[in-house]
């Protein structure tokens, strides 16, 4: 059959109109079992695929979710949320539509647009920045809006955050059970919500063991791991080199382990070493970093709770708001504080 099936071309071979061929894949209580069947079947032979965009113009029901990342790839938490997200959104039926915008606010706007036009049913988002006042001007009420992540606070609506706050208390817990003193905390972008509450979780943790905290940062999100190779330079050519030190993302933290491995200083030997976010990268035996994960996987599975819950309500009936902690994995990055360490 050389024209793509359609519902008439069902209804043609059915001997019957194209309502009831509607209705009958859509399992309507007024047609038949016999007929269902009949239809179901001549669709399945002719390799009929449902128009989803009609159905959902017509239904005023959508059958995807949205969503938006600053970035995917193996070197993000994304690809780990986006793939829960898709698995537990297909059990109902629903397909997700991904943007990646490539940490461009200008894209993000595009992608929301995009996302808004095509009526998907929800619309998740890792926003690129703190100031997410653009998505909510280009969606308004049009779409229910979830964000995920740490760079949004708990003030939106529909949000799932994440307790980077308490990620600073189980780095400094962990490097001072093992008798590190001396802890240094690297960084990039700041004034980065994300960054600010692992700071600030940091320092208090710090202050609490009666220590002094160091914390060094350089560039931005666009480039941590080199950004995590320059500060260890700094340190080294400084004769400043802790003992023990926590990066606030795991390629920042690979970015650190090369210029160790090329100066000869040992991890964790020399140097205890720990990342965030908990990479696939970071679990190769061949690196076995010590990091602090988020539940990405009870992440993804409560977002779609969300989304559902909100695709079957009015967009302003309920609100959704979690707080997800981190965890500490340990592996081969970290180790008891040498005392002949004279770095």
């Amino acid at each position: 059959m050389d024209k793509k099936p359609t519902i008439k071309t069902i209804a043609k071979l059915a001997g019957v109109s194209h309502v009831t061929v509607s209705k009958a894949l859509r399992d309507y209580p007024d047609i038949s079992l016999a007929t269902k069947e009949k239809i179901k079947t001549i669709a399945s032979e002719i390799g009929y695929i449902p128009n989803a965009f009609a159905r959902n113009l017509s239904s005023n029901v959508s059958s995807s979710i949205g969503m938006i990342v600053p970035s995917i790839g193996a070197d993000t938490i994304y690809n780990e949320v986006f793939t829960t997200i898709s698995a537990e959104s297909s059990k109902h039926g629903l397909s997700v539509v991904l943007g990646s915008c490539n940490r461009s606010i200008e894209l993000e706007k595009s992608f929301c647009r995009i996302m808004c036009e095509n009526r998907v049913g929800a619309l998740v988002i890792t926003s690129v920045s703190s100031d997410v006042s653009h998505i909510k001007e280009i969606c308004k009420d049009t779409v229910p809006l979830i964000f995920i992540g740490g760079k949004t606070g708990a003030e939106e609506e529909n949000c799932i955050v994440n307790d980077y706050f308490y990620s600073g208390k189980l780095a400094v817990e962990h490097f001072v059970g093992l008798g590190h003193k001396d802890i240094a905390l690297f960084v990039y972008s700041p004034t980065n919500k994300t960054i600010t509450q692992k700071i600030q979780g940091f320092e208090a943790s710090m202050k609490y063991f009666g220590l002094v905290p160091r914390v060094y940062w350089k560039g931005d999100n666009t480039d941590t791991f080199n950004a995590g190779k320059i500060l260890t330079e700094e340190l080294i050519a400084e004769k400043k080199l802790p003992s023990a030190i926590w990066c606030a993302s795991d390629l920042m933290a690979l970015g650190v382990l090369d210029t160790l491995k090329a100066y000869n200083i040992l991890v964790p030997r020399d140097v205890s070493l720990m990342g965030h976010d908990d990479m696939f990268i970071g679990r190769m035996p061949f690196i076995s970093l010590t990091t602090i994960g988020m539940p990405k996987k009870e992440i993804g599975v409560k977002t779609v709770e969300i989304a559902l819950s909100l695709m079957n309500e009015p967009i302003k009936n309920k609100t959704h708001k979690y707080v997800f902690k981190p965890h500490l994995i340990i592996r081969n990055s970290t180790d008891i504080c040498s005392k002949f360490n004279s770095l």
